[in-house]
């Protein structure tokens, strides 16, 4: 398969999740008496998937056809994301999710970034301040409660 056409395949798969959450998201009933709502944030994210979804499918209109070629660290990353993204969910409920996004994020970077371009103390920082910062705003801005986990928080 060209890089053209598994481009086309990935964004038209990508679009039609996001249509789906989207619709997904009109469902969800309001828990809590505030402005926002509960499915808010699923149609945020369901809109930012729909949108790069159509950019990317612009793009890959617009690009020449090339034979893929096959990286195995490419695959490894992937499969990687998968399992990552599966443990995560797991652990979500149980441990919590300011631990549980943590641990996910500085993993996820890790198999992300080449390894030229590490730099542990910025990941670090990232993986405490991007789930700290959306935390608080769940559960002080928006007044929404999210998992507490083992240690209370």
């Amino acid at each position: 398969m060209t890089n053209k056409k598994r481009n086309l395949v990935v964004s038209v798969l990508f679009l039609a999740f996001g249509i789906f959450l989207f619709v997904q998201a009109m469902g969800v009933k309001h828990m809590m008496k505030n402005d926002v709502g509960s499915g808010f944030f699923p149609k945020v994210i369901a809109v930012a998937i729909i949108a790069v979804s159509l950019i990317r499918l612009i793009m890959a209109l617009k690009e020449e056809e090339k034979e893929a070629k096959k990286a195995n660290s490419d695959m490894l990353g992937g499969w990687m994301t998968i399992v990552l993204v599966g443990l995560y969910v797991l652990a979500f409920n149980e441990v919590g999710f300011l631990i549980s996004t943590v641990i996910y994020l500085f993993l996820q970077m890790l198999v992300l970034t080449p390894t030229e371009k590490r730099s542990l103390p910025l990941l670090g920082t990232i993986s405490v301040a991007a789930p700290v910062f959306i935390y608080a705003l769940f559960v002080y801005a928006i007044n929404t409660p999210l998992p507490k986990g083992l240690f209370g928080f």
